[in-house]
């Protein structure tokens, strides 16, 4: 057997049990997590092949850098659909969902903020034959990278921002080659117009619309967005999407 085909039918196995590793070790870790350094001694990876483990675990869902640190651990597994409904907020914005996936026949995203990090807890899909699932309950991205996280983000105040971008900074070429200089301007732009709009980013070729809700002091409780293939996001069914969400958030604003 020639040795190169060899050597390239090992890699795949290879990294694989190298991720199993690393995700071990930080499940077998601290709940504050581990710092790079430390996954390196535990595992005896390199770090650049940690990096390269940890990217994918985080886009998977599996892991997630912990908020406010340079710490990593491993994500609680979800149950079952069960469990996460006992959420109040997915209890109560889960009609609105319901309603909007069918409209819009597109996937609809509840998401909350952590710290530096959006938090998907719930997705609808819509019946329109082609779906983007951009994200999944659990799953965490550094805060403002998909439109629901950038509708949270924009809401808040300047120096909260530019904290919360300046934070994630080294993060988030991973999604699409984003800066901090274009998520600042992404920012601006949601603020003038109202809502969010995010393409290419997070998903390729897709493209979402996302509204926050915020409590009587203005601070951010959630939002909600929807994410469909960037051909079916023309400007006007973008401001579309954003009354309905608009008018679906503005019907459980007073629940929370």
């Amino acid at each position: 057997m020639d040795t190169s085909e060899t050597e390239e039918s090992n890699v795949g196995p290879r990294t694989l049990r190298r991720g199993l590793q690393l995700l071990q070790t930080l499940q077998s870790g601290p709940d504050e997590g581990l710092t790079i350094t430390a996954l390196s001694r535990e595992t005896g990876l390199q770090r650049p092949t940690i990096y390269r483990l940890l990217a994918a675990l985080q886009d998977s869902g599996f892991a997630h850098q912990v908020a406010g640190s340079k710490r990593y651990s491993a994500n609680r597994p979800v149950a079952s659909a069960s469990i996460i409904t006992t959420d109040r907020r997915v209890q109560i914005a889960l009609p609105v969902m319901r309603k909007l996936a069918q409209q819009t026949g597109d996937a609809v995203f509840l998401v909350v903020r952590e710290g530096y990090e959006s938090v998907s807890l719930w997705r609808e899909i819509g019946p329109y034959p082609v779906q983007i699932l951009a994200t999944y309950a659990g799953k965490r991205q550094p805060l403002g990278v998909g439109s629901g996280g950038m509708a949270l983000l924009a809401k808040l105040d300047d120096a909260t921002v530019e904290e919360i971008v300046n934070h994630n900074a080294d993060s988030l070429e991973q999604y699409g080659g984003m800066t901090a200089r274009e998520m600042r301007q992404l920012v601006n732009n949601t603020r003038s117009r109202g809502y969010s709009v995010v393409g290419n980013y997070a998903v390729r070729g897709a493209l979402g619309v996302g509204c926050a809700l915020c409590d009587t002091q203005g601070v951010p409780i959630l939002s909600i967005s929807a994410t469909a293939i960037t051909d079916r996001m023309p400007v006007a069914r973008q401001k579309e999407i954003a009354r309905l969400i608009s008018q679906g958030l503005a019907a459980i604003a007073g629940k929370f």
